[in-house]
């Protein structure tokens, strides 16, 4: 009796199996579900000159220009910013989550002794994005903006608040 109803399950067994694979393949293909967004190419875009590139390129500028004037005083007057990074879920092209890492070192020279020590320091500053907000409406709301004085300036979507905002609650 196990015989025969082994024998009667098997084909359907084995039918399972082989569309489970054949589904899974596509899947498998398809690439990963999280990707940084400085690896996602857009369409109309090479894989060097994204709108994430360019956008990445302003910001670096724009905050080395006012880091003398508004972050760069203080203890920490050789802030660095890295680069902004995001997190894109594939499935839908949307954000799940951005921060933007800035750097700074200090340094300390023992007046007896002349040994210098380094502190470096980093700070990973967030920027508080509405969910599952679409790459496309990000990079747009991000794009120079007649009316903005930078792209650091531009509100992000859903805060009503800039980037140079965020910066200044998150740097010292």
């Amino acid at each position: 009796m196990v015989i025969a109803c082994f024998r009667l399950r098997w084909p359907r067994l084995c039918l399972v199996v082989l569309l489970g694979l054949c589904l899974a393949a596509p899947l498998q293909a398809a690439g990963p579900r999280f990707i940084d967004l400085a690896a996602r190419v857009g369409p109309d875009e090479s894989a060097d000159d994204t709108a994430y590139h360019e956008l990445n390129r302003w910001l670096m500028l724009e905050f080395n220009d006012l880091c003398e004037d508004f972050f760069c005083e203080g203890a920490h007057d050789n802030y660095r910013p890295l680069r902004l990074a995001c997190v894109v879920d594939t499935r839908d092209d949307t954000l799940t989550q951005c921060r933007f890492p800035v750097s700074a070192s200090r340094d300390h020279i023992d007046p007896d002794t002349g040994a210098l020590r380094t502190e470096v320091l980093h700070w990973l500053c967030p920027l508080p994005l509405p969910r599952r907000l679409p790459v496309a409406t990000f990079l747009a709301a991000m794009d120079w903006q007649p009316d903005s004085s930078g792209h650091l300036f531009n509100p992000l979507p859903g805060t009503g608040r800039s980037m140079f905002e965020f910066l200044r609650d998150c740097l010292p």
